[in-house]
């Protein structure tokens, strides 16, 4: 996803396992954590680093690691010791701010931050109350992605219903930032990459599918969400096709704008 990062390779079983069927133990880890407050959170175990939750983390041993903030210790001592991935079939999410350069050019820095923040503040939030796994942030992008080991196999369903939370607040919302959202769903490479020389490991996507995501994204108008026939048929759903044709995708991707 990020030419800074260079993606690895093996431990593919057990990646297999925890992204497309879920890991028992971290499938139990996981259910645990999410009734402790607060976050933020480890990403792949829900361990809370602040409140409550956070302190009896901290007693159990877990605080976020000193080399990534996203993952409590034990998880960034996973990656190490297991790093590689796996294809794995899941849906996906981007969402990122129209006009940002723009907007930044004649408001200030400080007000494109504030807006940038209000985005990923209600962006995360219709994320994760629909079991959805925030891959990253980039600028003013979210990633998400709901990976059927950790989201279940209603996945294409829950990230459908995230897709209309974040483009209906952009719309319903006169502060809101203006956002285009792409939602699909296809097989696409989940594993670890690395930077630095092997001293920071974070978990990505890759693929034709992701780009196919992004690039939705990226055609869809302020306050809109395209979702992917393929998603919206595995929801369940329907929606008026149309054909688009993505930048630097060679076939083109019937989608629906989600009422």
């Amino acid at each position: 996803m990020t030419e800074s990062f260079t993606k690895e390779d093996g431990n593919t079983e057990l990646w297999h396992t925890i992204f497309a069927v879920g890991h028992p133990d971290l499938s139990k880890q996981q259910e645990f954590h999410a009734k402790l407050p607060r976050d933020p959170r480890c990403r792949l175990c829900n361990a809370p680093f602040a409140g409550l939750g956070g302190l009896y983390m901290r007693f159990r041993g877990k605080v976020a690691s000193s080399r990534n903030e996203n993952y409590c210790n034990a998880c960034d001592g996973f990656l190490d010791a297991f790093p590689g991935g796996a294809e794995v079939e899941m849906s996906m999410l981007f969402a990122d701010i129209r006009n940002s350069t723009a907007f930044a050019e004649s408001a200030g820095p400080k007000a494109a931050s504030d807006r940038v923040n209000r985005f990923l503040d209600s962006a995360t939030k219709a994320i994760t109350d629909n079991d959805g796994f925030i891959l990253a942030f980039y600028g003013d992008c979210i990633v998400a992605v709901w990976p059927p080991g950790f989201s279940g196999p209603d996945h294409a369903r829950m990230a459908v219903k995230a897709a209309r939370e974040i483009a209906g607040h952009a719309r319903a919302r006169v502060e809101a930032a203006p956002v285009g959202v792409g939602v699909h769903k296809g097989t696409v490479y989940i594993g670890t990459v690395q930077a630095a020389k092997g001293l920071f490991r974070d978990v990505s996507i890759f693929g034709a599918e992701v780009n196919v995501t992004a690039r939705l994204a990226a055609s869809a108008a302020a306050g809109e969400a395209l979702a992917s026939r393929d998603i919206l048929e595995a929801a369940g759903g329907t929606g008026e096709m149309k054909s688009y044709e993505l930048k630097g995708i060679s076939r083109p991707v019937e989608a629906a704008a989600l009422g």
